[in-house]
């Protein structure tokens, strides 16, 4: 049994976590791992056929239990290599009948030989195993590299057996060799390629005492744990281009916050390079399957790296948590917002990106005094625009009900820091700017996921129609279902985001505004001209009322000028305003959206709608 002290606990809750913390989190992690192994080998010797031509899978237990017992750190090395946990669950999986593949069971099953090997050959003992070889003719080692035997006129499209020899002791190294007998010698030092070898690609950064190893593991068969988004194999030039960006990254960590930086440096050994990004934000991503590893996109710049560094650095901490502590139980049917996404979340993924924005949140804290220049602008927009959003998702996690004991007092210390940072100023004018982004954000996603009752539209609509403006009758909330309409792109939100992250293209952009799909009220709005905002955006939802973002950018433009009534109804229940409207249109009524919506955000006998109910169903 693992136990976590509650002072391990509270330093999670903040953010943080010490060598001590990431200690005991990786040791539990271990005995996960060693779970999995076990369950992996019952599965498979409960139905020997699985393995197919290899030989039992107990071979491959016994190699592995003299390697831990040898060489115990040989032995961690591979069992806690990422991937490991990635294949361990994947045949799991396959063997118990809920997954499939077009890849023979028995090269998956037979992994389990390769695991072995490869604890073998990091350990330098005597050994003779045989593994399976897929297709192509190239055998991966895990955490170490790729072995690739000569074709020498054998077909090497299907896969095979392969035979590893290993004399141990440093008594002439490992001989890899085909069953038609073609053989590849590892070097002495496995960090050398050679014609048939090819290391793991590395890069290290080291900076204020601090050190930085990654593996780039771009060529292991189960590296990847999200289906559609393979490793790119590295060359040169790209591991160069990682090289240099992770050294840049690693110096802008250490110098603002080095106490994170040496326990991100302990928690990520490996990363998993996709294709590099052309443009926006890279996409990156981790799995508790895979302990010390993210998926990622190599960023166009060295402060992004950083960031999603940080951002994976939080998921891995919450994900060994999670599988210590239980912290939320999701009501069945209960969806929530979460800014960072335009699907609505339930109560598990919104605890996982508020924690990685807590992070986030942090690192922008502390980066934006120590820069300058246009790193600094962007870096305060960042801090402002996520500590307030983050904070909104705190309060709807906390009023969600779905929160344990424990999971409410981790909120509740992560909601404790927010505060206290809500606390530090910023320019008025970065602040206005990150409100204006994320009630554009807010009021999107409320169009696109939220589907109002036909219970309140048609008595709204009835209510209009008829001239009874004195009164509203009640409604309630909105039914909440992702991807209720097609997504649409929010120009004016990137705008605003270039005045902070890019200004020089934002003056290109206001030169051409057709490269990025903006209207004249889309460039009102980014003047703070409110009125001919208002005006043009009455227009563009007059003309195409089927269209979600001027619906948002009249409430944006109303909350500019003070019209309270009709933003809290744009922006508070934009889904509700816009089905009234249709349904007018559609009885041959005409109305003027932004009255109809200053009439159901006004004041009535009833309660007014509310800019941020906490939850939606």
């Amino acid at each position: 049994m693992h136990r976590l002290p509650l002072e391990c606990f509270a330093q999670l809750s903040t953010g943080g976590g010490d060598s001590e913390t990431l200690a005991l989190l990786r040791h539990a992690q271990k005995s996960k791992r060693f779970v999995l192994i076990r369950m992996v080998l019952e599965a498979i010797a409960a139905d020997p056929a699985a393995m197919g031509p290899l030989p039992s899978v107990h071979a491959a237990w016994k190699l592995l239990s003299r390697v831990q017992y040898e060489n115990p750190g040989a032995f961690d090395r591979v069992l806690m290599h990422p991937s490991t946990g990635v294949w361990a669950a994947h045949v799991l999986r396959r063997l118990r009948g809920v997954r499939t593949s077009d890849v023979p069971l028995w090269t998956e099953a037979g992994y389990f030989h390769t695991l072995a090997a490869a604890a073998a050959v990091r350990a330098d003992v005597e050994f003779h195993i045989q593994v399976p070889v897929p297709g192509g003719g190239a055998l991966h080692l895990p955490s170490l590299g790729t072995a690739r035997l000569p074709r020498t006129g054998a077909d090497t499209t299907r896969p095979y057996v392969a035979t590893l020899r290993g004399t141990g002791r440093g008594a002439g190294g490992v001989a890899v060799v085909s069953s038609w007998g073609a053989c590849v010698l590892l070097p002495e030092s496995l960090e050398s390629p050679t014609d048939g070898w090819r290391p793991l690609p590395r890069v290290e950064a080291v900076q204020g005492g601090h050190c930085l190893r990654l593996v780039l593991d771009d060529t292991d068969p189960y590296a990847s744990f999200v289906a559609g988004r393979e490793p790119v194999p590295q060359t040169t030039q790209s591991r160069n281009r990682w090289q240099a960006l992770t050294e840049q990254a690693w110096e802008t960590l250490v110098r603002s916050q080095p106490g994170t930086a040496g326990a991100l440096a302990e928690a990520i050994r490996s990363l998993v390079p996709l294709e590099a990004v052309m443009s926006g934000e890279p996409y990156s991503v981790t799995s508790p399957e895979s302990f010390g590893s993210a998926m990622m996109q190599l960023p166009l710049d060295a402060t992004t790296l950083a960031v999603s560094l940080v951002h994976e650095f939080q998921h891995i901490k919450l994900g060994a948590l999670l599988d210590m502590v239980t912290l939320s139980r999701e009501a069945e049917g209960a969806l929530h917002y979460a800014p960072w996404r335009l699907d609505p979340r339930p109560v598990s993924g919104l605890l996982q990106g508020a924690y990685a924005y807590l992070g986030i949140v942090d690192f922008w804290r502390r980066f934006h005094p120590t820069a300058s220049g246009q790193d600094a602008l962007r870096a305060r927009f960042a801090y402002a625009l996520w500590r307030r959003s983050t904070l909104a998702v705190l309060d709807d996690l906390l009023a969600s009900g779905e929160l344990t004991e424990l999971g409410t007092l981790f909120v509740t210390t992560m909601r404790e820091s927010l505060v206290r940072w809500h606390q530090e100023e910023l320019p008025a004018r970065v602040e206005a700017d990150a409100a204006l982004v994320a009630a554009d954000h807010l009021g999107m996603w409320r169009l696109r996921n939220g589907r109002p009752s036909r219970s309140d539209v048609g008595p709204l609509a009835e209510c209009w129609k008829h001239g009874v403006r004195t009164r509203r009758p009640e409604v309630g909330g909105p039914v909440v279902r992702a991807d209720v309409l097609p997504r649409e792109k929010a120009v004016r939100s990137e705008l605003v985001r270039l005045r902070w992250e890019d200004p020089q293209r934002l003056v290109w952009s206001r030169r051409h505004p057709d490269s990025l799909g903006a209207t004249s009220a889309d460039i009102a709005l980014l003047d703070g001209d409110f009125d001919t905002a208002l005006r043009d955006y009455r227009r563009q939802v007059m003309a195409r009322p089927e269209e979600s973002s001027p619906w948002i950018g009249l409430g944006l433009a109303a909350e500019g000028r003070g019209d309270t009534s009709a933003a809290a109804a744009l922006l508070g229940r934009p889904e509700l305003v816009r089905a009234v409207y249709l349904l007018l249109a559609d009885q041959g009524t005409s109305a003027d959206p932004f009255a109809l919506a200053g009439w159901i955000g006004g004041p009535h006998p009833q309660e007014a709608v509310t800019m941020s109910p906490p939850r939606l169903r």
